[in-house]
């Protein structure tokens, strides 16, 4: 009896195991993205818009971009639709638990990019220790390239991220650390556009969220 009611219990908890592991897996699915009419709009949009249209024309399919749009946006919101509805079942649960996670692939890149610069002050001289990529100033960037570092201050659309200031303050006492001379740290995040393939760099940057560093009175 007792060997039977662990085989029954045993079934149970691998039944409900499946059952998460299944729509876990189908919330994992990558998926198109919220459709936006006013996404499509930008640059980068209506450059991959009009790639799709001519390798299309090349294949004999000739559609308008403003077609194109509209077919793009009546897939992308069904296929929403439809990942909303398959996940009906264990929605409750997710937004109970805080455990929803769904992925959404990159369609286009962001027309904007932030670049990490990290410069110390010995009086009025400036130092640039690192910059984001650069070959020559590499200060801690094994570290600072490092993914899950990076996600501590890489920038979204609405800023940086909680941990931003709270790296800032642990870089500058490091360098407080090593470089006795050194009296002021600055960081902050250069924003730029990336220009399309075949355009001129665009001139045109803007130092954002700047904080600077004193070093502690003794």
């Amino acid at each position: 009896m007792w060997s039977f009611l662990t085989s029954r219990v045993a079934q149970l908890r691998g039944a409900i195991i499946a059952y998460f592991v299944f729509f876990n897996a189908l919330a994992a699915l990558p998926t198109v993205g919220v459709p936006s009419a006013e996404r499509l709009e930008r640059p980068f949009e209506q450059a991959e818009l009009r790639r799709w249209r001519n390798l299309l024309a090349a294949l004999g399919i000739e559609l308008s971009e403003q077609r194109l749009a509209q077919l793009y946006l009546s897939l992308a919101q069904g296929a929403m639709d439809a990942h909303r509805l398959v996940l009906e079942p264990i929605a409750g649960f997710a937004s109970l638990t805080q455990t929803a996670q769904g992925w959404r692939l990159f369609g286009t890149p962001d027309e904007q990019r932030s670049v990490l610069r990290v410069s110390a002050f010995a009086g009025e001289r400036e130092e640039l220790l690192y910059e984001s990529l650069s070959p020559e100033h590499r200060w801690n960037a094994d570290r600072l390239e490092y993914r899950r570092v990076r996600a501590a201050y890489n920038p979204s659309r609405a800023g940086p991220p909680a941990t931003y200031e709270g790296l800032g303050l642990r870089l500058s006492e490091q360098i407080f650390a090593e470089r006795p001379d050194v009296s002021r740290v600055r960081i902050l995040l250069d924003r730029s556009r990336v220009p399309l393939p075949g355009e001129a760099p665009d001139p045109a940057h803007e130092e954002q969220h700047v904080l600077e560093f004193s070093r502690p009175a003794q």
